[in-house]
């Protein structure tokens, strides 16, 4: 009898930690699964970070803002009222007025240097962790060099104040990051927006150089891969207007290259990377 209940003991325990072996692992394994789809959301996260900044040192060398205006600091000099003559006095007062942004009437020679300076040292603040995320993603290593190396270019051409070279510098730096993204997401609908946005940022660091053979290739891959977001619409219900509306600058952006527009280019280069954003 006892040998019989201690068989019975000795199996019970055997089945209890089996059991409980299974849930440990069970839970683990669902942790480790939270880990890594977090992981995955924060190296996204900060791709759309230097996405954004990528994108406002290109804009920044055109002097092309998302903003209708701006507020503009000036210092205005006042003035003493002395019989027929007015005699002017070296005081001056600050004020503030709104500037418009107006593509057709930009100066794209008044770049301003220290702007674009200071959002390249925030990349290179940033870029040490993001790299450190993207490792542990195991997204492809030369792909990941590569990033800093054309961040010292990009600084190097700085110098020298070399538009055309940055507008190319940041353009290689931007598809980097769609590379990074195609590595480790499975967010189709992501991958494939970076990707639109490469391929029309490429085109538009042509622009200035008036590359239009060059620019109507990277705008028609830009266009088929829009195909997959237009496809995918009964995902993105909420987003059907914008996606439309994308859609057609992408055309009008394409009749742009063919009747060899530049300014008319860059006003609808602006409109449709704010629908890209909003998608």
């Amino acid at each position: 009898m006892k040998k019989y209940i201690i068989t019975i003991i000795i199996l019970f325990t055997i089945i209890s930690l089996s059991i409980g072996g299974y849930f440990i692992y069970s839970n683990a394994k669902t942790n480790e699964a939270d880990s890594v789809d977090k992981l995955k959301e924060k190296c996204l996260s900060e791709l759309n970070f230097l996405s954004t900044q990528t994108i406002e040192i290109m804009n920044g060398l055109n002097n092309i803002s998302y903003s209708n205006f701006e507020i503009v600091n000036k210092e205005i000099p006042t003035s003493e009222n002395g019989g027929q003559n007015t005699v002017s006095t070296e005081n001056s007062i600050s004020s503030s007025i709104v500037e418009y942004n107006n593509i057709l009437n930009r100066n794209d020679k008044d770049i301003d240097w220290k702007k674009i300076s200071k959002i390249v040292e925030n990349i290179y603040g940033s870029w040490t962790n993001i790299l450190i995320d993207l490792t542990t993603m195991n997204v492809n290593k030369d792909n990941l060099l590569q990033y800093n190396t054309i961040l010292d270019s990009i600084v190097t051409n700085i110098q020298n104040k070399d538009k055309v070279e940055i507008l190319t510098n940041t353009a290689d730096l931007y598809n980097l990051l769609y590379l990074y993204v195609k590595d480790f997401s499975d967010k189709e609908r992501e991958i494939s927006l970076f990707y639109i946005r490469s391929n029309i940022l490429y085109a538009y660091s042509l622009a200035s150089q008036q590359n239009w053979d060059k620019m109507r290739e990277y705008i028609n891959i830009a266009k088929q891969e829009f195909n997959n977001v237009l496809n995918n619409q009964v995902d993105n219900i909420s987003n059907i207007d914008v996606i439309n509306k994308a859609y057609i600058l992408i055309n009008e952006i394409e009749d742009d290259i063919n009747n060899k527009n530049e300014s008319i280019f860059y006003i609808n280069y602006k409109n449709l990377m704010q629908e890209l954003e909003a998608i």
